[in-house]
């Protein structure tokens, strides 16, 4: 994740109208917000970040344990062929999928969007504009009525223009939004690119009968939508709960604690952990005989939470070599890291 220096950081944050810190204040239940109403706009949505070719550059933010974390990223979907995100000034491209947050979630799948239906009310709430462009705003409330995300989706059926999620205690936790947009005709969309995206649970069943123990379901309403066995030994649980996601990488080995630069430990109930101070808040520990290790886009709060549910034991008095570095995990969720 690249470091902006921190005047454009400021004025790419008044562009945004993100102000960290401020709280986001509860939304008076309304008689015509009993339904989600929005729901199938962020369908609609998530849709044309797939199937409709589009260009522009992004502004993304956010903030973790220790600050903000800033990139900007130049992005460019080609129906058939994906989202290429060229990451400025590393002149690194990479072709991510958009339903990721490597791909800032600008195109949740089916599952997702049932997670979220199912942990949030999701309703239209009027019209807005963003990066130049009209929008249909809408907001994701939780039960007590706070809101927990709030999305500008273009009138122009492109994808999603801005995106703002928000902890329980009404903080902006992360921010997204297209600094500019352009969209390639309607015409050329391809209607035959997959609109679901991303995996699946499909291999869950297998990977428990083979052997590999996880959770379905983390504190903090996460549940398991994606699940996959890598061909490199590891795998790859991904948790949601319809707005961030916490990514659980399980490999084989152990861990070699002097080799994590960067990385500070810390006494968790009787284990030890190692985390580093970045936009995905990374986790990383070792426990029967696998090392484990975590990314995350939710607030601290619920990754702290979701960590302390998987599997611990005590530090061992001598740390051992680990198999495969966690940055070979990082790409998958932020290519320009």
């Amino acid at each position: 994740m690249i470091r902006l220096p921190a005047a454009l950081i400021l004025a790419a944050v008044m562009l945004l109208g993100v102000v960290a810190g401020s709280p986001a204040r509860a939304v008076p239940p309304d008689a015509a917000e009993n339904e989600d109403t929005g729901l199938q706009l962020l369908r609609e949505a998530a849709t044309a970040g797939r199937t409709r070719g589009y260009a522009g550059t992004q502004y993304v933010t956010t903030w973790g344990r220790s600050g903000s974390f800033s990139s900007v990223l130049g992005v460019r979907n080609i129906p058939g062929k994906g989202l290429s995100v060229h990451a400025q000034p590393s002149g690194t491209t990479t072709r991510v999928d958009p339903g990721t947050p490597a791909g800032s979630m600008a195109a949740p799948s089916e599952t997702m969007l049932e997670v979220l239906a199912r942990n949030y009310r999701v309703v239209e709430v009027g019209t807005a504009r963003a990066c130049g462009r009209a929008a249909r705003l809408v907001n994701v409330l939780r039960a007590d009525g706070t809101l927990a995300a709030r999305y500008w989706l273009d009138e122009a059926g492109g994808p999603a223009l801005r995106r703002e999620l928000f902890d329980g205690r009404g903080r902006i936790v992360h921010a997204g939004a297209f600094l500019d947009l352009t969209l390639d005709p309607a015409g050329k969309a391809d209607n035959s690119t997959p609109a679901a995206g991303g995996f699946d649970v499909g291999e869950a069943p297998g990977l428990l009968g083979a052997g590999w123990r996880f959770p379905t379901a983390l504190p903090g309403r996460l549940e398991l939508f994606a699940a996959h066995a890598a061909a490199t030994g590891y795998v790859y649980l991904g948790y949601s709960d319809g707005l961030s996601v916490v990514s659980v990488f399980i490999q084989p080995g152990v861990l070699d604690g002097e080799k994590l630069r960067g990385w500070h430990a810390q006494q968790r109930d009787g284990h030890t952990i190692w985390m580093r101070n970045s936009a995905e808040q990374e986790t990383i520990w070792a426990s029967g005989g696998h090392v484990y290790t975590v990314f995350a886009d939710a607030p601290a709060d619920t990754v702290d939470a979701a960590v302390a549910a998987l599997p611990h034991e005590p530090v061992p008095s001598l740390w051992n070599r680990l198999g495969r570095g966690a940055h070979r995990l990082l790409s998958w969720v932020n290519p320009f890291g």
